[in-house]
């Protein structure tokens, strides 16, 4: 090889390794996150869709495929219809469209909601000294035929279920009939506000910080980082070694461990544009003849200051 064909070939540097399993958890959390939109859509489409309230001599069983509630005969301590739920509001859990699930507050009282609808709703109350379900406790449901629940329900709290029922064990009331859960519009902005950042927030992160590295040949410092970036000599200032780095604080970009890059505010440096896997000295400061400055952080820093003098 000529001397020439050597001059021309650039130099590579790679940033400073950064060995931990922050890239494993950062990505766990992330999509923890982001995929829970789509998770509770799946879970209350599934409560929806197996929500069944039963009835029997026992007492009251509400099944809803992921779970129970069971409510004994004998821990019942009153049930009758909802005539005037009064002024509605959420505390904790789903307020869906075809599902409202969790604890809300009804006419000023805390109550325990599991419907598909807000109108002919019955109340279900527990006694203070229930053994087997939750005490003193309101429930809300929305069974199609209201008024036969509330006759089976008293029936069975005063032991004559079988006067009442007619011969049959068990009755099983569906739930109102309303929209369906996967036709929530608030669910599906929450996906496809989520889902884009589950899967892209990964694939930039780590093709981000496998693909950066630093280029010094003929034309000048060309910055690798999902795309090229070149600085050429006519329009670098200075190249310098920086053995004291101050304290960064991100304005936009990524600053994780092992990944940071973006524009960063550095004490008197002002703003800067970093591309390093670290913040730690020692790091290059490049400054362009327009003010800007550019802080990189390749693992051989002498290595590079040497490769700048060479093609500078």
């Amino acid at each position: 090889m000529s001397a020439r064909a050597a001059s021309d070939r650039e130099q590579v540097f790679r940033p400073a390794t950064v060995r931990g399993p922050w890239a494993i958890v950062l990505f766990v959390v992330v999509g923890i996150v982001c995929l829970l939109p789509a998770a509770m859509t799946a879970y209350y489409g599934i409560i929806q869709s197996r929500l069944a309230y039963r009835v029997s001599a026992a007492g009251i069983t509400v099944e809803m495929g992921v779970g129970k509630i069971v409510i004994p005969a004998a821990d019942v301590a009153g049930v009758d219809l909802l005539a005037d739920p009064g002024r509605v509001r959420r505390a904790f859990g789903a307020g869906l469209r075809g599902l409202q699930m969790g604890w809300y507050t009804m006419g000023g009282q805390r109550v325990y909601r599991l419907t598909t609808g807000g109108q002919e709703l019955v109340y279900v109350d527990t006694a203070a000294g229930a053994a087997a379900a939750r005490p003193n406790t309101r429930y809300v449901f929305s069974p199609e035929d209201a008024d036969r629940f509330v006759a089976l329900v008293r029936a069975a709290q005063a032991g004559e279920w079988a006067e009442v029922a007619g011969g049959v064990d068990e009755a099983v009331f569906s739930p109102q009939p309303g929209p369906s859960v996967l036709t929530d519009p608030f669910l599906w902005l929450a996906i496809a506000a989520t889902l884009p950042i589950a899967i892209g927030f990964p694939w930039v992160v780590t093709a981000g910080a496998r693909g950066m590295h630093y280029r010094v040949g003929p034309d000048g410092i060309a910055v690798h980082h999902l795309g090229r970036k070149l600085y050429r000599w006519q329009d670098i200032k200075s190249v310098q070694r920086l053995d004291q780095v101050p304290r960064l604080w991100r304005v936009f970009g990524a600053s994780l461990p092992g990944y940071h890059v973006g524009d960063f505010i550095a004490g008197s440096l002002g703003t800067v544009k970093v591309y390093a896997s670290r913040l730690k000295p020692p790091m290059v400061l490049l400054e362009t003849t327009r003010g800007r400055r550019v802080l990189l952080g390749p693992e051989d820093v002498d290595g590079l200051l040497n490769a700048v003098e060479h093609y500078r």
